[in-house]
């Protein structure tokens, strides 16, 4: 039966990686609520077919936290809604600002989502390997020190019972608590140690190294390359030209609509749709092979 959600992740790992780093420089660097609208969605959607489980409650309630402080300690803008008690005034412009920044850190949090699916270690090796072998092999270690550390922490928790060492009093158990995170740290960076001398013996990083992979530059990724390199390409333009600028402070001001602002916007949902598009065309093909189960 056909994989859900692997189209994108199959093509060679410069194209998504191309595709995050485009996509998480944009959000990060504008405020326009209709990028990071857009930019939203698409990774909200994307991140469900390749098996993840947002929660939605958790990164609203993030978002809205960053909403709600923003009006605490920013006080600019012109347009005046009330007074804390304090005297200090509450503006429009720093709750547009609050839900602004929330949008965007929702937009990143879901791009990064998606990457920590699809840009696996092997594939951040595949990249770096030749160039930067040490970065490589620092990122696939990062990559794996999550879920190893999570299982290790379940581990000495089960030996810990096993024992019998419970504890009976909220001291005890933060007792117990901070040397099983002692053994959990312990554990993990000798593990690190050990493979990295392990990669040292195998004359990783050496000149001349050559290294397997069976990632290989195909004709529909130097297609996907180019249109990636296009479309990022005109949405520097557009920003440069000012068609994407949107403004909070003092007061709200925008470009407005313009042809120039459309075509910006068209791009960057094609751009942010690549993968479902991908995704979407495959299963269409798929159904109408007579394959499908």
């Amino acid at each position: 039966m056909r994989a859900v959600g692997s189209t994108f992740s199959r093509c060679h790992p410069a194209v998504p990686a191309l595709w995050f780093a485009l996509v998480l420089a944009f959000t990060v660097t504008t405020f326009h609520p209709l990028l990071l609208g857009t930019a939203l969605g698409c990774c909200w959607l994307w991140w469900g077919r390749l098996g993840g489980r947002p929660h939605p409650g958790r990164l609203l309630t993030l978002a809205l936290v960053a909403a709600l402080l923003n009006p605490l300690f920013s006080h600019g803008g012109v347009t005046v809604l009330s007074y804390f008690p304090n005297g200090n005034p509450l503006t429009l412009e720093s709750v547009l600002y609050g839900l602004g920044a929330g949008l965007m850190l929702l937009s990143a949090l879901a791009c990064l989502g998606c990457m920590s699916r699809v840009m696996t270690a092997d594939r951040w090796m595949c990249l770096l390997g030749k160039g930067a072998p040490t970065l490589a092999l620092l990122l696939s270690m990062t990559l794996g020190a999550v879920p190893r550390l999570r299982a290790r922490w379940v581990q000495v928790g089960q030996a810990q019972r096993q024992v019998g060492r419970l504890g009976r009093r909220r001291i005890e158990r933060a007792r117990l608590a901070l040397r099983r995170l002692g053994v959990v740290l312990s554990w993990s960076l000798e593990g690190a140690m050990v493979r990295a001398d392990s990669m040292e013996a195998r004359g990783y990083g050496l000149p001349g190294r050559v290294s397997y992979t069976t990632y290989r530059l195909t004709a529909q990724d130097r297609g996907l390359l180019a249109f990636l390199a296009c479309a990022g390409g005109y949405l520097l333009v557009m920003a440069a030209a000012g068609a994407l600028s949107w403004r909070y402070y003092p007061s709200l001001r925008w470009s407005g609509a313009s042809l120039w602002l459309l075509s910006a916007l068209a791009d960057w949902l094609c751009l942010c749709g690549l993968p479902l598009y991908l995704e979407w065309k495959e299963e269409g093909e798929w159904n109408s092979s007579g394959w499908k189960t």
